[in-house]
């Protein structure tokens, strides 16, 4: 028996040996789902979202009672005003440094009230919310499912542009068309050269000089680093573009089919070179539009942005003349606030945007020291159905707001939206 032990134990570490000499693409495909991803990437591309879709499900589920979020309780001051505001995140880490950062003028004071599990998230949600002014709850899919009638905050948005019209006709759209031909003079007064490849050397070398530098420095310690796989599949679906100033790569766009449409997967811009950083991302914007419109596509994503109507990633595409669109993410955030001068200032800040399900995109906005009819006029965005709008003790409710296609809606002192359920 003994013998025989020791005879497994060799070939264990042997089998493993030969396991971690295989090659990192190899080693992932080893794995069934990860293999149907790998097969899927060859599929034509209406195939192969569902496909993709369907893999993530069965992980997701996989791993549902194994995921734990850690429970912390915040306190500091809120950006605007520098009210005291409490807190709760029950979030992973990366989610929760994004919202430490957007709900507080500094890093607040954080203590840690334990774990919760994944499926636990409107039980331990509707027992501590109440001790708090704002709180919020990730919610992974199915358990985001099961809580559709609550106040949800999608983890990122998308920003579709309408791509069924010339070049000519998209830059002159309303709205933002002023700001937009500006960056359309930006990008075409460096006269580069759009070159797109498959080339799999052209593709790492993007990622290396281009993608890379310029993604951490943009996002430092919220920066995401996008697998090598995902960009593998992306080439054989996809074109990479190169714009070139005299045969010299300078930025690039990863633009791939994603179902029945395109969309940005990643930008990459020289960060030390003698042009601009920003100056080059409007060059990447404006060649991976006219990409998309000679190709043919009616419908083009920019990309994905934070829920957040000041997030600059979001303005920035809206400037191009996207839309906020319906969120298809894997995560939400279960929203529990009290109607409070603390989280009205945070949300004069960083307007929250909602997925309401069957009743669209929504807002939730307030204004603390500002015009009111302004504030709103500055954060309507095309895509929203509706924007709640906080009124404070005393306050009249904005008039004549001019909201796109949005309705207002005009939530009273001491009341929150939506109405059901609430935090007393």
């Amino acid at each position: 028996m003994a013998a025989f032990r020791s005879t497994a134990v060799r070939s264990s570490r042997a089998a493993l040996g030969m396991y971690r000499r295989l090659p990192e693409d190899v080693r992932r495909c080893l794995r069934p789902l990860n293999l149907v991803d790998e097969v899927a990437s060859f599929l034509p591309a209406p195939f192969r979202a569902p496909t993709v879709t369907a893999t993530e499900m069965v992980r997701r589920l996989d791993h549902l009672r194994a995921v734990r979020y850690p429970i912390r309780r915040l306190d500091g001051v809120t950006r605007v005003d520098a009210r005291p505001l409490s807190c709760i995140l029950a979030a992973d880490e990366l989610s929760s440094r994004y919202w430490m950062r957007t709900l507080f003028a500094d890093t607040p004071a954080e203590r840690t009230l334990g774990s919760m599990p994944a499926l636990a998230v409107r039980a331990t949600a509707a027992r501590l919310a109440p001790t708090v002014e704002l709180s919020l709850w990730q919610a992974s899919w199915p358990v985001s499912r099961l809580a559709r009638e609550s106040a949800m905050v999608p983890s990122s948005v998308p920003m579709w542009l309408d791509t069924g019209a010339s070049l000519d006709a998209i830059i002159r759209r309303e709205p933002g068309r002023g700001s937009r031909h500006e960056e359309v003079r930006r990008a075409r007064r460096l006269e580069l050269a759009c070159r797109p490849t498959s080339a799999p050397r052209d593709w790492a070398d993007f990622r290396r000089a281009l993608y890379e530098p310029y993604t951490r420095r943009r996002f430092g310690e919220l920066f995401v680093d996008v697998p090598d796989y995902v960009l593998r599949h992306a080439r054989r679906q996809g074109r990479l573009l190169l714009l070139e100033d005299g045969g010299r790569a300078v930025a690039g766009a990863v633009v791939e089919r994603w179902g029945r449409d395109a969309r940005v997967l990643v930008f990459g811009v020289e960060t030390d070179g003698p042009t601009r950083p920003t100056t080059l991302l409007a060059a990447c914007y404006y060649h991976a539009i006219a990409y998309a419109v000679a190709a043919g596509f009616t419908r083009f994503s920019l990309g994905t942005t934070r829920p957040t109507l000041s997030d600059g990633v979001l303005r920035y595409k809206r400037k191009w003349g996207a839309a906020i669109g319906r969120p298809k993410t894997w995560d939400t955030f279960l929203l529990r606030y009290r109607n409070t001068p603390a989280v009205r200032a945070v949300l004069t800040d960083a307007p929250l945007v909602l997925d309401r399900g069957r009743h669209g995109l929504a807002a939730l906005v307030a204004s603390v020291g500002r015009d009111p009819r302004a504030h709103l006029e500055w954060g309507a965005t095309p895509g929203l159905a509706e924007m709640a709008y906080l009124l404070a003790d005393g306050e009249e409710p904005p008039r004549d707001a001019r909201l796109a296609d949005a309705r207002l809606a005009v939530v009273p002192p001491g009341t929150t939206w939506p109405a059901a359920p609430t935090v007393p």
